[in-house]
């Protein structure tokens, strides 16, 4: 009985060992910068072309934030975010309000941020809760890509 449980145990401790490994690499991945391509959705694409109108061209940079009803995370993201950005230059989106834009910006988990500098143009996005110090550079860089000033 002893000689049959030793393979169950080092079979317990590799998918153990393997859980663990998955773990650590989506929470060091949790609020880091992605990077998108170019050709990605505008900002009119996302919020529509009327609400749009008066963001981009000038207005600043715009965080679009996917959310749920359900995730903890996610009003934290939002406080990090109204901080930072200010309440204007903040839209907090439902996925179960508009699952269409999560499609659009293939969210499969939230929360979900996605940056815009002033010209409408996606340029960053960021999974999870980053800390002040992303969100902040994230939000610099942004403005500075238009030109606009900081």
């Amino acid at each position: 009985m002893l000689e049959s449980t030793g393979p169950r145990v080092v079979l317990a401790l590799v998918v153990l060992a393997i859980a663990t490994a998955v773990g650590l690499l989506l929470r060091a991945r949790d609020g880091r910068r992605r990077a998108v391509g170019s050709g990605g959705p505008r900002l009119g694409d996302v919020l529509g072309p009327d609400a749009a109108r008066g963001r981009a061209g000038g207005a600043g940079v715009t965080v679009v934030q996917i959310s749920a009803a359900v995730c903890s995370p996610c009003r934290a993201t939002a406080r990090l975010w109204q901080r930072v950005a200010g309440p204007e230059h903040h839209v907090e989106i439902d996925v179960e309000h508009r699952p269409e834009v999560a499609e659009l910006l293939s969210v499969w988990r939230t929360p979900a941020s996605f940056v815009f500098d002033p010209d409408g143009i996606l340029v960053a996005r960021i999974n999870g809760t980053p800390d002040l110090t992303r969100a902040t550079a994230v939000l610099r860089e942004a403005d500075q890509r238009s030109g606009a000033s900081a």
